[in-house]
């Protein structure tokens, strides 16, 4: 008999998950997506949930919002206020059997309670519109299908939503694609408390958002939250940074289990389970020192194949015979926490001991490759100087059938940029989405043509300089036959940038065959080898006749880097390349930059909008904003003393879980500006909060200090000073 009645239970507690696993039915299989899950969650609570991909974070959340795929065989139940909404009998394959008198009885309970009891934002806000219809109309629809309201209260209800996530309510007319990344994440999020629900699901809510914008949904959820528009919360996030801002209590997942449960502030600074201690030792922070990431070796396993022991175990260094045989169990802690591990009670003892005794094998990495290289004495290798890039935006297709000149708009989107780079230099280029980054290395690689300026390549071997200005070369040149061979580029998405119908060694060995290093078939598979190895793709042969679906999303990245390296070039250009790896991945993936620049003086331009891990590679740190360089220096400098507005603002907005952060502490205003619309002076004019009247007319200076400058008016103590006048103009006027 269906179980859908009310029952009596503590009043404040919302949520309740209870013996709750997940099975996947597959044509390959049953993909065991959660094992055994206990969650219990109290009113005006909000929960982090931590892990890798493929550790049931998402499935946990679909669960919970009775969301499940016809295809999921599931144990236990999900209770939401006492009422079983998912669960054994009534969710997944089981659905189907449902008397369907009982049927209509779920569904309109299901009806009463999402959007109303529990509503989700998704992961992704990019796909999270219909693209066809105005954000508007998309908001309206909520109250149309769930409650009586009139059109004109509607509409009054829509302008409340969409002042209550900080939006202008002029862009209820615009249509997605006409919305940054950040506004289209809070329109999503307006959309999630249209009709005030008592839990909120955020699955990855700020996945591919750089960090001022992911900054302003953190601060935007931390608001909503203290005036109660958000009652209760769960995060799901791979960013642990994320979670720190905003959960109480923290689930850690891994393999479909619940592998440590705790309050923040314990999980952060005492993990005690051997995962959760891997996982924070994976991501790179700003406020400690520069140290190795450990990382996690290995993959997330196969979740198909039944495994005896702990499922961590062949990932974990501190693994015995008992982990390998014996499944562990989730053991009760202090404080609430718990931990499932067969060392729980010891590790809770004395944390340090325990972690510290096979700390250096926890990494296949050793510390050599963090040693800083003296660049003083290398030879340069690329001289960038005043380079451009700009769009024409006219509609070209208007001035060719009406012949009549229009004034022209263009697009700035890489503006007098100039720079040197040093052989063995890893340059990291930061900013937010729109600053001209990934333009620059598309200029770099010569796939796109320059507007104006000179990038010369210096085409000589050791102690031997010959630079070449490649800048108007001809693709089909001999010079840029040449220099094609001596530069590679990284892309940022693993799953794209691998053709699916090719097996790794004609992936690998695509650029040997275009520039016809050799003809030998043998010859081409040795050097295929040699890269995947150095690639750290082990045994090398056991890759070669797969194919990309078959390998993690970590690995598939290594076989990007075999593929750049296997020409041995002098210059790789690596655009965004961890955005779509996990955290453990990400360490894994930087520590290889780092021994490859080690063993074989690569030069490296590495475009990212996380400035932590661009500390954690780079040399060298340009800053860059609407196509400008606004800070250039040593990376330590960079985060230790940044100079310019804009960097520090940057700087203050990378979430750490060392420290809790506000926007007001961001000092910035508003969104990216126009590339097209530029000021005369400063671009970073509109968002300043030093900005005085001749930033907006007059192009600012280059004030250096050693090897560190910044484009700006004002100098450091002058900065301090309009900041000083800036507060107590603020607190007159609050008086």
């Amino acid at each position: 008999m269906m179980e859908i009645q009310e029952e009596r239970s503590d009043e404040n507690l919302l949520l309740e998950v209870s013996n709750f696993s997940v099975e996947f039915i597959t044509d390959y299989g049953n993909v065991k997506a959660l094992q055994n899950i206990d969650l219990k969650m109290k009113n005006n609570e909000f929960i982090g949930i931590v892990g890798e991909s493929g550790s049931g974070k998402s499935t946990l959340g679909l669960s919970i919002s009775a969301l499940l795929p016809p295809n999921a065989k599931t144990k236990g139940y999900v209770k939401f206020k006492g009422k079983k909404i998912a669960g054994e009998g009534i969710s997944g394959v089981e659905y189907k059997k449902v008397k369907r008198s009982e049927k209509k009885i779920l569904t309109d309970t299901l009806a009463n309670i999402r959007w109303k009891g529990i509503s989700m934002i998704f992961q992704g806000a990019m796909n999270s519109f219909n693209p066809v219809y105005t954000i508007g109309k998309q908001l309206e629809e909520v109250y149309k299908l769930h409650t009586n309201l009139s059109k004109e209260e509607i509409h009054e209800r829509v302008i409340e939503n969409m002042k209550s996530a900080n939006l202008d309510p002029s862009l209820l007319k615009s249509y997605p694609h006409e919305l940054s990344g950040g506004m289209k994440q809070r329109a999503i999020i307006a959309m999630a408390l249209a009709l005030s629900p008592d839990l909120v699901i955020a699955d990855e809510p700020t996945t591919g958002l750089d960090v001022i914008s992911q900054a302003k949904i953190i601060d935007e959820l931390k608001r909503l939250r203290k005036e109660g528009k958000i009652k209760s919360l769960i995060i799901i996030s791979h960013d642990i940074g994320v979670v720190s801002q905003l959960a109480d209590r923290i689930l850690v997942m891994y393999g479909g289990y619940i592998f440590e449960e705790g309050n923040r502030s314990r999980i952060l600074q005492n993990p005690l389970n051997p995962y959760t201690y891997a996982l924070l030792n994976s991501y790179p922070s700003i406020s400690k020192t520069n140290q190795i990431l450990m990382g996690i070796p290995g993959k997330v396993p196969d979740m198909i194949e039944e495994k005896e022991g702990c499922i961590f175990s062949e990932r974990c260094p501190y693994a015995s015979p008992k982990c390998l045989s014996d499944r562990p169990h989730l053991v009760d802690l202090s404080n609430n926490s718990k931990s499932y591990c067969h060392f729980a009670k010891e590790i809770e003892s004395n944390p340090a001991a325990f972690f510290n005794s096979r700390k250096e094998s926890s990494s296949t990495y050793d510390s050599s490759i963090m040693i800083r290289k003296d660049l003083s004495n290398e030879e340069l290798l690329l001289k960038i100087e005043n380079l451009k890039k700009y769009y024409d935006i006219r509609s070209k297709a208007f001035g060719e059938l009406f012949s009549r000149e229009r004034a022209k708009r263009m697009v700035h989107a890489v503006d007098d940029i100039s720079i040197e780079i040093k052989r063995s230099e890893i340059l990291g280029v930061v900013g937010e989405s729109g600053s001209g980054k990934t333009t620059l290395g598309r200029l770099l690689m010569r796939t796109i043509s320059v507007t104006g300026g000179s990038i010369k390549f210096n085409f000589g071997n050791e102690n031997d300089l010959k630079l070449m200005d490649i800048s108007k070369s001809k693709e089909k040149s001999s010079i840029m036959r040449e220099y094609r061979k001596y530069t590679q580029m990284i892309f940022q998405d693993p799953y794209d940038s691998l053709n699916p119908k090719m097996i790794i060694l004609d992936i690998v060995q695509e650029p040997v065959r275009s520039h016809k290093i050799t003809k030998n078939p043998i010859e081409r598979e040795e050097m295929v080898l040699d890269s995947l190895e150095v690639a750290k793709l082990t045994p090398p042969e056991r890759y070669l006749y797969r194919f990309p679906h078959e390998l993690s999303g970590g690995e598939r990245q290594r076989v990007s880097i075999a593929r750049a390296f296997v020409l041995k070039p002098k210059l790789l250009v690596a655009d965004e390349p961890i955005s779509m790896l996990d955290v453990s991945l990400r360490a894994d993936f930087l520590n290889l930059i780092l021994k490859l620049r080690k063993d074989y003086s690569i030069t490296l331009v590495y475009i990212s909008h996380d400035i932590a891990s661009a500390r954690y590679i780079c040399d060298n740190i340009m800053v860059m904003y609407l196509g400008v360089a606004v800070e250039y220096g040593p990376s330590e400098e960079i985060i230790r003393e940044p100079l310019h507005p804009y960097t520090k603002s940057l700087i203050k907005a990378i979430p750490d879980i060392a420290v809790t952060k506000t926007l007001s502490d961001l000092d910035i205003k508003g969104e990216v500006g126009n590339a097209v619309d530029i000021p005369k002076g400063c671009r970073f004019y509109d968002r300043c909060i030093y900005a005085q009247s001749k930033c907006k007319d007059e192009k600012p200076p280059i004030l250096k200090s050693g090897n560190h400058w910044y484009a700006c008016h004002f100098s450091q103590e002058e900065l301090s000073k309009i900041k000083e006048k800036n507060k107590s103009n603020k607190s007159v006027d609050s008086e």
